[in-house]
């Protein structure tokens, strides 16, 4: 077995475990049950009441995602494309990437 099929069986193993302790997890909580008795409004109004914390983090770490894309797929620079993400909102740098193609 070559040493590229090794690594992916591996990591495949490893997700599919991940997947199955998650899975396993969420059949053993209520809250699959809690999932389907509230709307969306409810939903995001409860995770910005009580978990605000969690949502800006995932919010800065989407930022800093895109920001690096964009920084490997059109040779920006990351610093300047990471605040103006964070400024704007992640989409809006998609938009301003295409226009200064258009202009160049």
């Amino acid at each position: 077995m070559k040493k590229s099929n090794l690594d992916r069986t591996l990591s495949s193993s490893i997700i599919l475990i991940t997947l199955a302790f998650v899975l396993f997890g969420l059949s053993n909580s209520d809250l699959i049950e809690t999932f389907f008795t509230y709307s969306i409004k409810e939903h995001i109004d409860h995770s910005i009441k009580y978990n605000l914390d969690f949502v800006l983090i995932f919010y800065i770490f989407l930022c800093l995602q895109v920001s690096g894309y964009v920084e490997l797929k059109y040779k920006k620079d990351y610093l300047l494309i990471s605040i103006m993400s964070i400024l704007f909102t992640p989409l809006a740098i998609f938009f301003i990437i295409k226009d200064k193609d258009k202009n160049d």
